[in-house]
């Protein structure tokens, strides 16, 4: 018998044990839906939050879309600012040109203008590009965005123009050496000839000048002693 009790009074107590722990989980459940409810309720008031007014497409559209006015100005603003530029920096390298006279910057004119505003174009263009959020366009960055990508057409315009230059000039330069390799060539040939006909008219004067020596030796002379 005291076996018995003591096994029930064990098994009692483990049921009571379970149940505590049922009952605290239950407690913490209702404590945290308790701190959700509070969170999403306006603690002084104790009113419920409202929830944020949805937009519309066409207050959407206003807010990110840029307006016409917006998109022209930008563009003619960023147009005018890199022309500019590549205007400015293009005087600045004729005059370092004619300060150099025939240095380096006399000879790299062409490819110095067009370079860096090439080169410092794609380089601004790609800063801006990379500084862009998720706010909307403002009118000055578009601009920005404009006169950096223009510039850098500019310049890689200029750049080819002096390359197909350069290429035209030394063409013309190969095609007057060859003419004046072809005319060296024609003159030398015209000297040989003229040269040949000198030694073969050498030729027979001092042949003929031997002969007639002869014939002065073997003519007899005239009126000899009777």
């Amino acid at each position: 018998m005291g076996k018995r009790d003591s096994k029930m009074v064990r098994a009692s107590q483990s049921a009571a044990a379970n149940s505590a722990a049922q009952m605290a989980k239950r407690q913490t459940a209702m404590d945290v839906a308790a701190a959700v409810t509070m969170a999403a309720m306006d603690v002084p008031t104790g009113k419920m939050t409202k929830p944020a007014p949805t937009m519309t497409l066409e207050e959407m559209k206003a807010k990110w879309v840029p307006s016409r006015l917006k998109i022209g100005l930008s563009d003619m603003a960023g147009g005018g600012v890199a022309q500019g530029l590549n205007e400015g920096w293009n005087l600045l390298m004729r005059l370092a040109g004619k300060w150099s006279v025939d240095g380096f910057w006399a000879k790299q004119n062409d490819y110095m203008q067009s370079s860096v505003p090439a080169i410092g174009g794609l380089a601004w263009y790609l800063i801006e590009l990379y500084g862009l959020g998720k706010a909307p366009l403002t009118g000055f960055k578009m601009g920005r965005l404009e006169a950096a990508k223009i510039l850098s057409h500019l310049g890689m315009s200029k750049f080819f123009q002096a390359l197909r230059g350069r290429t035209a000039e030394q063409k013309e330069l190969l095609e007057y050496a060859q003419a004046e390799g072809r005319r060296t060539a024609a003159d030398n040939a015209s000297q040989k000839a003229t040269i040949d006909k000198l030694k073969l008219a050498l030729e027979e004067a001092a042949k003929r000048t031997g002969d007639s020596e002869d014939g002065a030796r073997r003519k007899p002379p005239q009126g000899g002693d009777k």
